[in-house]
């Protein structure tokens, strides 16, 4: 009986004591950016995507200050590095301890200085012009989703009208006088900058309609919620309604779209490039590195498949990117 008594007082917590921190870890409860990130964690496929990211993104950043401190020279041009017929010498397109990707054929310039610059440039692109798009899609989806009625509705046409357009073709009608536009009336400075600004401008207006549609979607559920009611009741502008109510509840898709959108303009400004309507060498981006290597893909497959397997692996490593967020974000859906 002694024995029985001692052992359920040893089983009573103390009052005065402090519980176990590895007791209260597991009892704790768990936010739902908390439990999304133990869910992204546990993705490996996600991990290795992300950590590819990152790595492009520091490079990309730190090549503006490696070119300044002369550690990567994209413009010197190296033709004791070229035989008679202007291609590289040795094998592999030239590659050496000073040149790790070797030389392009024709001027003898660094390939891994004109690819890493390039990478920052396209980024660059597609960084500026996917924050534009996000951005006037976001308010353009909340507007239509929340006020509904001819707002809506004439939203909607807008989005309509947008993606009817031929978008490809109009683009290469309207780069010559966009150009002039932009140099003689809006004073924007010539040559890569006013290149540079036309591809911006052609993404983000092509590119927000899918996201209005998307940010409509979503407002269409969350406008019924309580909260959003209240502040309607409370008389709350609709400026707060959106901005402060609405729009923090839509940081999970639009975080997703980011992601997929980015690699997506990356792919666009290539393209852009090989059709000459994009920032001219000798400044140098991935498409247009890489629509300079076509005509040495036979002699030179290290000069080609260099800018190549860059725009490759930005794509491919943002898509698996999104593709874990959204898993991580929503698990209920299948990948």
């Amino acid at each position: 009986m002694t024995t029985t008594v001692s052992t359920l007082e040893s089983d009573i917590p103390d009052p005065t004591g402090h519980p176990d921190d590895e007791a209260l870890q597991k009892v704790a409860g768990k936010t739902p950016t908390r439990l999304a990130l133990e869910r992204f964690r546990k993705d490996k496929l996600s991990m290795v995507s992300f950590t590819v990211v990152v790595i492009y993104v520091v490079a990309a950043v730190a090549a503006p200050f490696l070119v300044k401190f002369g550690v990567l020279d994209y413009q010197t041009p190296h033709q004791d590095l070229l035989n008679e017929y202007t291609l590289p010498t040795g094998s592999w397109g030239g590659i050496s301890s000073h040149h790790w990707l070797g030389v392009e054929p024709g001027l003898g310039r660094d390939v891994l200085s004109r690819v890493w610059l390039g990478t920052t440039l396209s980024l660059t692109i597609a960084v500026i012009a996917s924050l534009l798009a996000m951005t006037f899609g976001t308010v353009m989806g909340i507007i239509a989703g929340f006020s509904g009625g001819w707002t809506d509705g004439l939203i909607g046409r807008l989005i309509d009208l947008t993606l009817s357009f031929p978008s490809t073709l109009m683009l290469l009608a309207l780069s010559a006088p966009m150009y002039a536009l932009l140099v003689n009336y809006i004073h924007v400075p010539p040559g890569d900058v006013a290149w540079a600004t036309y591809v911006v401008l052609f993404l983000a207006i092509f590119g927000w309609p899918p996201i209005a549609r998307l940010i409509r979607g979503q407002v269409l559920s969350i406008r019924e919620r309580e909260f959003v009611h209240a502040a309607v009741l409370l008389g709350a502008s609709r400026r707060r309604i959106y901005f402060k109510e609405i729009l923090p509840n839509l940081w999970a898709p639009l975080l997703v779209s980011f992601t997929l959108l980015l690699p997506a303009y990356v792919s666009a400004e290539a393209a852009l490039s090989y059709l000459g309507v994009s920032i001219r060498p000798p400044t140098p981006t991935l498409g247009n590195v890489l629509r300079d290597s076509l005509f040495f893909a036979d002699s030179d497959p290290v000069f080609f498949f260099a800018p190549a397997l860059a725009i490759a692996i930005i794509v491919v490593c943002f898509n698996l990117l999104g593709d874990g967020l959204r898993d991580a974000l929503d698990p209920k859906s299948n990948r």
